[in-house]
């Protein structure tokens, strides 16, 4: 009996496991939606809305990836919202963007720490930034989606989390598409086994996904659009339809 009993805890604790590294680095986790399609008048209202929706994580986390797509025009500017947000919520906020053209127009609401990519390939990025967490500061990270998002193997939020020893909030902008023959071309291809393995596929196919569930919803597509989804344990992707 007691050999029983030990084979059955062996296999909790297994089952356990896989379900908790499922959740954390899961190939394609269930998307959990967080805000679901909302009509905006600007980009910035979007960053507002998304902090209000996630500020108990924020707030908690101290540090905060957010990525911007090259497909999403305009995306900085929901990321100034969201900044914008926090400090009116009397947080510190120091950021450090990836590139130069991420702070125009927020150079003196927030400290700016730029950094290259020496800076991210030899760690110390990743150290000044633990130090401003471990000192108050609400840090955030600027740098593109495939950068930042968990998503994508070797990314700054998969080596944030080995440095603070626990998943890190990542959150990042892509294209929603509400053009129904150009979401059943792509799910045609996000269907092939290679698109997992390809991690910008992946976040493409995500987006694609995710417009797919509100084709029958009928969106206004002269409209700003805007669906927040959690992907994993803290990973947040937010799609952006614009006119």
């Amino acid at each position: 009996m007691k050999i029983h009993r030990w084979i059955w805890i062996l296999i909790a604790i297994a089952v356990s496991t896989t379900v908790y590294f499922t959740i954390r680095y899961g190939l394609r986790p269930k998307p959990i939606p967080v805000m679901n399609p909302t009509s905006f008048e600007r980009l910035e209202q979007i960053g507002i809305v998304t902090y209000k929706r996630l500020r108990q994580n924020i707030r908690s986390e101290r540090v905060v990836l957010l990525g911007l797509s090259s497909d999403v025009p305009g995306n900085s500017e929901v990321w100034l919202g969201l900044l914008r947000a926090a400090a009116a919520d009397k947080e510190k906020v120091v950021v450090f963007p990836s590139r130069a053209d991420f702070q125009i127009g927020m150079e003196n609401t927030f400290e700016w720490v730029p950094y290259s990519e020496e800076a991210d390939n030899s760690g110390q990025l990743l150290e000044l930034a633990h130090e401003r967490m471990k000192g108050g500061h609400l840090v955030v990270i600027l740098g593109s989606s495939n950068e930042v998002s968990h998503l994508v193997a070797g990314s700054l939020s998969q080596k944030l989390d080995r440095l603070v020893g626990h998943p890190v909030l990542s959150i990042s902008t892509l294209p929603l598409s509400l053009d129904e023959s150009e979401i059943r071309l792509a799910e045609t291809e996000c269907l092939e086994p290679s698109s997992e393995g390809n991690p910008l596929r992946r976040l493409h196919c995500a987006a694609i996904r995710s417009g797919r569930k509100f084709l029958k919803k009928k969106l206004d597509p002269e409209k700003v659009w805007a669906v927040l989804e959690r992907h994993g344990l803290k990973e947040y992707l937010l799609f952006i339809h614009q006119p």
